[in-house]
């Protein structure tokens, strides 16, 4: 039976949008749990460190010193706050300040305590009286009568003023050995557990005071949007305490992954999902904060989750600079994986990983860097992108800002011409001057122009470099950052990168002795600041500098040191 030429049109029309339609099926995977088993900070060990690390939940409690009284400052009165709003049931806790923490996992919140048991050798020295007010277990003797007045606001004055004045030895700072928390999430610590530290203790040098302490991996069934997740995290801390002032800090580690198999355009991939930011939940993405500035202008990105994909022989780069390896990814609403981008949708519970080819209409950009990795973020959210000099770089159309950027730049070959009367001299065979040639090599790498010692380097002239020199630097752009316009089918410079200028502040705060900081830093050329910066694999020498008067007489000079 023959059809009409109208009826094989209709026909041929279909089948294309069948095809188109199946072009864009979205695929889903099951991702099974898996469970790190131990964890021990003092022993590194760099394939987990970058398999494993995660941003860890911080809790933080900061005391001020009045002799043998501490007293708390108001910012942990919210932590107090949270605490008192869950917990009707509280154990008899052995020493005088216990830290109280609120952790939120999933959907839910989970209250947590932290005690000092002293061991035998600790109570036969000292015998706890269990009263607020005297921390370190000794018997106070009685305190001398004042004038001040007994309310906590003249106790906060008091202990502030008394701060300036020298002590002879520091407080001993907590090292909290117990761990009360809330399993059944009933608001009662004493029909749970106790969690016992496997590792704690105290360094006291002759000034300050330092304590550490870790628990066993802890795992507890939490709710994530109603889906039941059997959960596990690290609890681990650390103490420091002055004549004047200490303070304690417990992070909460996730524990816990999601892995498995997926086939994208006929090709296998692994992949691992981070619950990254230790929340319980697998679906966070990362966004700009909004509440944290910095008085350089630096971006703030509170973290999401993470998913790698393909991490085999991750041995490289920092896990938490998703610009330094090409595996990391912010989970997002889309991913560019072999230079393909997908839609992405994560369950809570990070069971469940749907991927479909994104129908996004397509622009491109550009960078003058020899080859770079940088993370750009607009109304699609974050997106992790790599490129080389002057290759077009396949993007969604929109606005899009860079966040955060690593570049990799070759030395280029000597100028044929003859140098210049303001080139610098070369310098003779002695170790300052192999640093400065060093200094010189990586600036001129580098596009920037800089005095040292008054001797100034310029670019685009030949001056004495060393052979072989590939610089990797890599920066943070700022709030100054100005969005670029990526439109369909065209193809626009997204700047960033070199010429980079040094720039030195004077921070506001002095030291006792009425010195003052110096601080550099090589801003690019969108104003980005560079966080961190190799040639050869190494940290270039020390930036040199000299103040003089303004007769020209030197006042100080000396040597920025990294940090």
């Amino acid at each position: 039976m023959r059809l009409p030429a109208r009826y094989l049109v209709i026909a041929m029309a279909a089948a294309g949008a069948l095809v188109a339609a199946l072009s864009v099926q979205a695929d889903t995977w099951t991702l099974e749990l898996k469970r790190r088993e131990s964890q021990n900070p003092r022993m590194f060990d760099r394939a987990s460190y970058v398999y494993w690390a995660s941003s860890p939940q911080s809790f933080f409690v900061q005391t001020m010193s009045q002799g043998k009284v501490r007293l708390a400052l108001p910012g942990n009165q919210e932590q107090e706050k949270a605490f008192s709003r869950i917990v009707k049931k509280q154990p008899k806790y052995a020493c005088a300040h216990p830290f109280r923490g609120v952790a939120k996992l999933g959907s839910q919140e989970f209250a947590f305590a932290l005690d000092c048991v002293p061991t035998k050798a600790e109570a036969e020295e000292a015998k706890p009286e269990g009263k607020e007010g005297n921390p370190d277990g000794k018997k106070a003797k009685p305190a001398a009568k004042t004038a001040e007045p007994d309310s906590p606001s003249a106790k906060l004055k008091g202990a502030i003023a008394k701060a300036i004045a020298p002590s002879a030895a520091p407080m001993k700072p907590f090292s909290y050995n117990r761990l009360y928390f809330d399993f059944n999430h009933n608001g009662d610590l004493t029909d749970d557990k106790v969690i016992k530290a496997v590792d704690s203790g105290t360094t006291i040098p002759l000034t300050v005071s330092r304590s550490y302490f870790q628990f066993p991996r802890i795992d507890v069934t939490i709710d994530v949007a109603g889906t039941k997740l059997d959960y596990s995290f690290f609890l681990t801390g650390f103490g420091y305490s002055a004549p004047q002032f200490s303070y304690t800090n417990v992070m909460l580690n996730a524990a816990v992954c999601r892995e498995g198999r997926i086939t994208l355009a006929g090709k296998k991939h692994h992949v691992v999902l981070l619950d990254f930011n230790s929340n319980g939940r697998f679906d966070d993405e990362s966004r700009i904060s909004k509440k944290i500035h910095t008085a350089s202008g630096a971006l703030y990105a509170e973290p999401g989750d993470m998913l790698l994909v393909d991490p085999e022989g991750m041995e490289t780069g920092s896990p938490y600079d998703v610009t330094g390896s090409t595996v990391r990814h912010n989970v997002s609403k889309m991913i560019k994986i072999d230079d393909r981008l997908y839609d992405i949708t994560i369950s809570p519970a990070g069971d469940k990983l749907t991927l479909a080819p994104s129908s996004a209409a397509m622009g491109s950009v550009t960078n003058p860097s020899d080859s770079f990795r940088a993370v750009i973020y607009g109304e699609r959210g974050f997106l992790a992108i790599h490129g080389a000099k002057g290759a077009p770089v396949p993007i969604p159309a929109g606005h899009w800002k860079v966040l955060s950027y690593t570049i990799t730049q070759q030395k280029r070959p000597a100028a044929a011409t003859p140098a210049k009367a303001e080139t610098v001299e070369k310098k003779k065979a002695s170790a300052d001057a192999s640093a400065r040639e060093q200094v010189a090599a990586l600036l001129k790498l580098l596009g920037a122009t800089v005095t040292v010692r008054g001797e100034t380097v310029i670019v685009d002239r030949s001056v004495a470099v060393i052979d072989g020199s590939t610089a990797v630097v890599s920066a943070s752009a700022t709030d100054q950052y100005r969005a670029v316009e990526v439109r369909k089918g065209k193809t626009v410079v997204l700047p960033f990168g070199p010429p980079y200028k040094p720039r030195v502040t004077i921070p506001p705060y002095r030291m006792g002795n009425g010195q003052a900081f110096l601080e550099m830093s090589l801003i690019g050329s969108t104003g980005e600041i560079c966080t961190n910066l190799t040639v050869d694999g190494r940290r270039p020498p020390r930036p040199e500098f000299t103040i003089t008067d303004p007769k020209g007489e030197v006042v100080e000079e000396g040597n920025f040191d990294y940090g």
